[in-house]
């Protein structure tokens, strides 16, 4: 359809205009004959007037033909007897001449009072010929005759022809570019159906397949911690359980982090705010991270000095936001402490994770929250991770209406910056 509108359209612009210049230049004739018309009705009056005086007749032919440039013959003849006598012309050589072939003049008979046009061309110019019969009260009978150029008109509306040429071929262009557009914006729907087709199916897999690893992963977990922690189970075994366990923990931790990219991509994933303690919240987190940073000899502590901050937000999904950070400053920090603190501002709430790690390079911090991203370097290589972590924390913070930041100094340490609104909840001292 949209193929037959693309032919359609610029054809029916064509044969519509070209049928407008036609009409055009009718009318563009007709006026003319109009002017030659009127011209003959005021030269006849003026001949009247001045009582056929030929002396004055010429006078006035020398200054109509300057006032009309495309005129190019102009005669006055009086029939005496049987013979034509030219007694006025624009052209004074043919003055007291008599006409060789008297009938074209005689032709002005046929339909006396009425201006008599014919066309002809001449070298590519066209002609018109005008001729018109003046009759006296004695009934003497004169003939005005005049040739009139089309060259000019023809070329000023050749030229005027040309522009509205132009302009329709600009109109169908443009047309035609609405049209290819739209059949291009159809495409893109078409697209778009098909390509949000595939990332449901994909959604769908991927959910499917995270569901379907979960329960075999936690079963493992379980068994490898039920072999650990046997007594009668040689060191060699429960470390090697101990392994089996710490790898299930990871794929269970890529699964997860699998479901909620699914769920965030698709806008799924919900928040539910409620009032938060930020206080207890961050211990929950630091009891739940410590063993991994005591295996690191690494301090982990809450700075909580201005109370139980409480704010609105979602505490499972501050929960997860906050221990990505922690679990990631664990991993980047060979020696020394991370804190977790919180502040009080004027209308916000300030979450920061504070490590002595190795820091990280402007270059990186520009894409520290993409996803996939990770920091590839000699210093982090044996370090695991799939880069989804700190992409799925901005996602959560921003879902709860906050801004995440990241201040670093390389081989100094990083400070993660969680900015929430304070929705009006005060600070219990």
């Amino acid at each position: 359809m949209t193929l037959v509108l693309v032919i359609v359209i610029p054809i029916a612009f064509l044969i519509s205009g070209q049928q407008f210049l036609n009409a055009a230049r009718d009318n563009q004739e007709r006026l003319e004959k109009d002017r030659i018309g009127m011209m003959h009705d005021l030269f006849a009056s003026l001949m009247r007037g001045a009582n056929f005086d030929p002396t004055f007749i010429q006078s006035e032919i020398e200054s109509l033909a300057v006032l009309n440039p495309d005129i190019t013959k102009f005669v006055i003849a009086r029939e005496i007897g049987n013979e034509v006598h030219i007694i006025a012309s624009l052209s004074r050589d043919q003055l007291d001449t008599i006409v060789s072939d008297p009938s074209a003049y005689r032709m002005g008979n046929t339909n006396p009072s009425e201006s008599i046009i014919s066309a002809y061309a001449n070298n590519s110019v066209r002609y018109w010929q005008s001729l018109r019969l003046v009759q006296t009260p004695a009934s003497d009978d004169y003939y005005i005759f005049i040739e009139t150029s089309l060259e000019h008109i023809d070329s000023l509306f050749a030229a005027r022809i040309m522009t509205a040429y132009y302009w329709l071929i600009g109109i169908i262009i443009v047309i035609m570019l609405l049209l290819i557009r739209h059949v291009r914006l159809i495409d893109y729907g078409h697209l778009y159906q098909k390509t949000k087709r595939a990332n449901e199916m994909k959604d769908l897999f991927t959910n499917m397949i995270a569901h379907e690893l979960r329960a075999p992963l936690t079963a493992m977990r379980g068994y490898a911690s039920m072999i650990r922690e046997r007594g009668e189970v040689d060191p060699v075994t429960r470390k090697n359980a101990g392994e089996i366990e710490a790898a299930a923990g990871r794929l269970v931790t890529i699964v997860s982090d699998l479901l909620d990219v699914a769920r965030i991509q698709s806008g799924k994933l919900t928040i539910e705010k409620t009032e938060v303690h930020l206080s207890g919240l961050m211990r929950s987190v630091v009891e739940a991270m410590h063993p991994n940073a005591e295996e690191k000899n690494i301090q982990l502590h809450v700075d909580d000095m201005q109370g139980d901050i409480k704010l609105l937000g979602d505490e499972k999904r501050l929960y997860q936001a906050l221990t990505n950070l922690v679990s990631n400053a664990i991993k980047y920090t060979q020696k020394g402490s991370i804190t977790i603190q919180v502040e009080q501002r004027k209308d916000r709430i300030e979450i920061r994770v504070k490590d002595t790690g190795m820091g990280i390079s402007s270059e990186h911090q520009k894409n520290l929250f993409a996803p996939y991203f990770r920091i590839s370097n000699e210093e982090t290589s044996t370090i695991t991770g799939t880069g989804l972590g700190m992409w799925i924390t901005k996602q959560l913070i921003e879902l709860m209406g906050g801004s995440i930041g990241v201040e670093s100094i390389k081989n100094v340490g990083t400070h993660v910056v969680i900015t929430l609104p304070s929705n009006g909840i005060g600070t219990k001292q």
